[in-house]
């Protein structure tokens, strides 16, 4: 055991910065394949193996005090029982209502625990105040980079690197066809605009600190993301960021700052002709449209699918409301408690809450709102805000998690692999800031 002491007290000053490589890898490094997994879409990637060799190293230098370090918070432990609740599902369905393959069900348990765990890994890594100043640019940076790379897809033609179907997750190079919405470096349009959510919020809290400095940097580089995530056209984003913004503003004070807000947001809806688009399209296509729609009598040889619609129609609503969410709520219903294991539902519901209770049941989805009750404890502060980076921080990042709850009614925001995992390890260092500010 001699050598694990060693290597925990090498490692204690470095998991910064092997963090930091997590930080930059994950959201810039695009989705190629270096390993298929036979019978899915999924790959290994680039990505697993850093974080296999990160988190690796971090159990390895943590063996020995594994009941302080892992075991010792209580936000770990509620993970470790959503994971536990996880695999209990996993073998219901396989062994009782045959509902699931065990190696798929497997597969994305595994997954889970890869994100889930860097939310332990960021934790311990941030030991000091200094350590943020790191993140900080550091996600700055890569704010900037995808923000620029985005806009390069539109109007430099950059390639896009797409997993949407089983020939994109190929790791093929694209082009943005005519009224697409840009990927930037992520696997689509809404993983791009979840992610933005938190160097924007964060973004707002550094600006309310008064002794930041190069505030005209962090303004261009909150401008740049705040583009891309219009260029994204996501519906569900627009609306989460500005009411996870403005509960920020609430919180820290700056009610003042309310009324740009509201400037800035009528004026970039009105100005981004694809978002206001798709926002007629659904409050005219589909929430006037009263009377359900009625099959134009239609040439037989005409398959039904390649068939127009017989009145115009919010598509993506409609596959929710008729295909994904009724065949979500058919496996709560068929096992409540246990769910029906976790790929049970296919690859997309389009509702986070509805895809654990289908995947999970009652069971693991208390166990996952546990967690995220735990982690708001951690990180809301119901007193007086000290208008520094140990306070804005962890609040700033609180709101993004908000954002991307309510992203989450629509979208399997929790399941996309780099919006996860920089979910999880953004919390974990959230959670340590707010500790460190504390003491």
């Amino acid at each position: 055991m001699v050598w694990l002491n060693k290597l925990s007290a090498f490692m204690a000053d470095k998991l910064i910065y092997l963090l930091v490589i997590i930080l930059l890898v994950v959201p810039l490094y695009p989705k190629f394949p270096l390993i298929g997994v036979a019978g899915t879409f999924v790959a290994i990637r680039l990505e697993d193996i850093v974080i296999a060799v990160v988190v690796g190293l971090w159990l390895a230098t943590n063996l020995t005090k594994w009941k302080q370090v892992i075991w010792g918070q209580p936000i770990n432990r509620a993970i470790i029982f959503y994971w536990l609740a996880g695999a209990v599902s996993i073998f219901a369905a396989v062994l009782v209502t045959k509902s699931a393959d065990l190696n798929q069900g497997l597969l994305h348990l595994f997954r889970r625990v890869e994100y889930m765990s860097l939310f332990m890994v960021a934790y311990s890594a941030l030991a000091k105040k200094e350590h943020l100043d790191w993140i900080l640019r550091t996600l700055l940076i890569i704010a900037l980079i995808v923000a620029v790379y985005g806009i390069g897809q539109l109007l430099l033609d950059w390639p896009v690197i797409s997993t949407n179907n089983s020939e994109f997750s190929k790791g093929l190079a694209l082009s943005l066809g005519p009224g697409a919405r840009i990927n930037s470096t992520f696997a689509g349009h809404y993983d791009l605009a979840a992610f933005s959510l938190f160097p924007l919020l964060v973004v707002i809290g550094m600006l309310a600190v008064k002794d930041i400095k190069g505030k005209l940097v962090v303004v261009g580089v909150g401008a740049l993301s705040y583009w891309a995530m219009l260029l994204s056209a996501s519906r569900v984003t627009f609306a989460a960021f500005f009411a996870a913004s403005g509960l920020l503003l609430w919180r820290i004070g700056k009610k003042s700052w309310l009324i740009v807000w509201l400037v800035v947001a009528l004026t970039s809806f009105w100005l981004s002709p694809s978002l206001v688009g798709r926002y007629r399209d659904l409050i005219v296509n589909q929430l006037f449209t009263w009377a359900p729609s009625v099959q134009a009598q239609a040439d037989a040889e005409i398959p039904d699918a390649l068939q127009p619609p017989a009145q115009p129609e919010d598509r993506s609503l409609n596959i929710r409301l008729r295909v994904e969410w009724p065949r979500a709520v058919r496996s709560v219903i068929k096992n409540p408690i246990l769910g029906t294991g976790f790929s049970s539902v296919g690859l997309a519901v389009d509702n986070d809450y509805l895809r654990s209770m289908a995947e999970v049941g009652l069971l693991g989805t208390a166990a996952l709102v546990l967690v995220f009750g735990r982690v708001f404890k951690a990180l809301w502060s119901t007193g007086k805000i000290k208008m520094e980076l140990g306070q804005i921080f962890p609040l700033a990042v609180a709101c993004a998690l908000i954002g991307l709850l309510i992203n989450a009614l629509f979208i399997d925001v929790l399941e996309a692999s780099k919006v996860a995992i920089m979910t999880w390890t953004l919390l974990g260092l959230a959670v340590k800031t707010r500790e460190i500010s504390r003491s």
